[in-house]
């Protein structure tokens, strides 16, 4: 049966570039292999100095006029702890394996089951007052913010998803979108990698999810 994946329009392509990938997760998906894990959480324990990918997430920040070491990217969140010897958090297969993408890029991701997202996704900078309920967050601030939204409202930013549109052990479809800095080198080589080690890691097959023009 044909699967409809929402349009993505990009609004401020001049302050962010969005990589999309999308994927049909089979139910239940595939565990990621503990090894795996081990071996990127020694990679970046082992790591000598802070990845490329903090110096361009920090940037796509600032240009929204956001402080990234008061809101941090989610993928620099999770490299500082992991460099604190916490251990790596296991939730959902998906999640697992997106967050290790993002511990490799060193670029958030937001990772989002399509079947809860009405209509078009529109990225932005977020209005005045406006915000979500996070992942066990509370509220998330969105006001000048980088953000994604759909007919019902924000959904996602570099730092922290909304509940609504989270995972689940039911998601079927879900969404990967990859927030870059527009003169980031690697965006494109990237998204491509990301949708190859994600359905390897998973075993989800990959759909197609072409963002549309801004």
């Amino acid at each position: 049966m044909p699967i409809s994946l929402p349009t993505l329009v990009n609004t401020e392509p001049e302050r962010m570039l969005l990589g999309v990938n999308a994927f049909e997760l089979p139910l239940p998906p595939r565990e990621v292999d503990e090894a795996y894990v081990t071996a990127v959480c020694e990679q970046v324990r082992n790591a000598s100095s802070p990845p490329l990918g903090f110096d361009f997430s920090r940037r796509l920040y600032r240009n929204f006029g956001v402080d990234p070491t008061r809101y941090r990217p989610s993928s620099e969140s999770l490299w500082r702890r992991i460099r604190k010897g916490l251990a790596f958090p296991r939730l959902h297969p998906a999640v697992d394996a997106t967050n290790l993408l993002s511990l490799q890029l060193q670029v958030p991701f937001g990772l989002y089951d399509a079947e809860r997202i009405r209509g078009g996704i529109t990225a932005a900078a977020g209005a005045e007052n406006s915000g979500y309920e996070g992942i066990g967050r509370g509220w998330i601030d969105l006001a000048g913010k980088p953000m994604l939204r759909d007919e019902n409202g924000p959904f996602g930013n570099p730092s922290a998803d909304s509940a609504r549109t989270r995972v689940t052990t039911g998601t079927r479809i879900l969404i990967h979108v990859i927030f870059f800095h527009p003169e980031d080198p690697r965006a494109e080589e990237n998204t491509h990698w990301a949708l190859h080690e994600f359905a390897n890691l998973t075993g989800a097959m990959p759909r197609d999810c072409t963002p549309a023009p801004a």
